[in-house]
């Protein structure tokens, strides 16, 4: 019992310092420049999209590959969040059905998926900004329509859904409420 609140505390006291870490501050690179929205708050209204900024390193090529690509990566985390997100949503029906299916999970079979979706990322938008003092080369990347790949992650999951369960699913892997909800779900459970 003592160990457990000696864990307890000791992860309380880290999560502590951690939030206590200052975050980058954002300035304009000159007057009439500033941190483009987009950097901040990637969004697009039919897909998903990701921004990332990297250190300028002088070499535009070299600098626009590397934030594309964390930009990339991004988008591929969120596609596996939301196969997360779904897979949490069918197990919920699942249960109050009282039901049980043998399948594959979102999850698994996201990575794969994931992987082959990004080809159809593209950049949108690459610009400067100054972040915490520092020169950056941002990109934002997005993915135009989600709907192919979740209709891929419903067949190569194996699941078969009822055509409201579907649409439902589909509403819930669009938005971002779930994704954050699992996220939280997420690092709570890590911290303890």
């Amino acid at each position: 019992m003592m160990k457990k609140h000696l864990m307890i505390a000791s992860t309380l006291l880290l999560v502590g310092a951690c939030s206590s870490t200052q975050e980058p501050q954002s300035t304009p690179l000159a007057e009439n420049d500033s941190v483009p929205s987009w950097v901040l708050m990637p969004t697009h209204e039919t897909g998903l999209a990701s921004s990332s900024c990297v250190q300028w390193s002088g070499n535009m090529a070299a600098s626009r590959a590397q934030a594309i690509a964390n930009a990339r990566a991004d988008l591929a985390a969120q596609i596996n969040t939301k196969a997360m997100v779904m897979d949490k949503l069918v197990n919920q029906q699942q249960q109050e059905d009282d039901t049980t299916t043998s399948s594959s999970s979102f999850a698994q079979v996201s990575k794969q998926i994931a992987e082959q979706s990004l080809v159809g990322a593209i950049p949108k938008e690459v610009a400067f900004a100054r972040i915490d003092d520092q020169k950056q080369l941002c990109a934002l990347v997005i993915m135009e329509n989600t709907k192919p790949l979740f209709d891929k992650l419903i067949k190569e999951s194996g699941k078969k859904l009822d055509p409201n369960d579907e649409a439902v699913l589909y509403s819930e892997f669009k938005t971002q409420k779930a994704m954050k909800e699992l996220e939280a779900e997420l690092s709570s459970a890590k911290k303890l």
